[in-house]
Protein backbone atom coordinates (compact mmCIF):
# COMPACT_ATOMS: atom_id res chain seq x y z
CA UNK A 1 0.00 0.00 0.00
CA UNK A 2 1.40 3.37 -1.09
CA UNK A 3 0.92 6.77 1.47
CA UNK A 4 -0.43 9.78 -0.57
CA UNK A 5 -0.31 13.55 0.61
CA UNK A 6 -2.02 15.87 -1.14
CA UNK A 7 -2.31 19.44 -0.48
CA UNK A 8 -5.02 21.74 -1.16
CA UNK A 9 -5.03 25.27 -3.04
CA UNK A 10 -7.61 27.94 -2.99
CA UNK A 11 -7.23 29.85 -6.35
CA UNK A 12 -9.50 32.64 -7.31
CA UNK A 13 -9.43 34.25 -10.49
CA UNK A 14 -12.17 36.44 -12.91
CA UNK A 15 -12.45 36.97 -16.37
CA UNK A 16 -14.33 39.07 -18.68
CA UNK A 17 -14.78 36.20 -20.79
CA UNK A 18 -16.00 32.97 -19.50
CA UNK A 19 -15.10 30.82 -16.50
CA UNK A 20 -13.35 28.46 -19.12
CA UNK A 21 -10.93 31.33 -19.44
CA UNK A 22 -10.62 31.83 -15.80
CA UNK A 23 -9.92 27.89 -15.23
CA UNK A 24 -7.33 27.62 -17.87
CA UNK A 25 -5.69 31.15 -16.60
CA UNK A 26 -5.47 29.72 -12.83
CA UNK A 27 -4.02 26.18 -13.24
CA UNK A 28 -1.72 27.73 -16.08
CA UNK A 29 -0.25 29.98 -13.41
CA UNK A 30 -0.59 27.47 -10.24
CA UNK A 31 1.34 25.02 -12.76
CA UNK A 32 4.06 27.83 -12.93
CA UNK A 33 4.57 27.49 -9.18
CA UNK A 34 3.57 24.44 -8.19
CA UNK A 35 5.12 20.80 -8.52
CA UNK A 36 3.53 17.99 -9.44
CA UNK A 37 0.15 19.62 -10.40
CA UNK A 38 -1.63 16.40 -11.66
CA UNK A 39 -5.43 16.98 -11.27
CA UNK A 40 -7.59 19.57 -10.18
CA UNK A 41 -11.23 20.02 -9.04
CA UNK A 42 -13.61 23.44 -9.99
CA UNK A 43 -16.25 23.96 -7.20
Amino acid sequence: MSDHVYNIVELVRSAMTSIEDAIQTAIKRAGQTLRNLQWFEVV
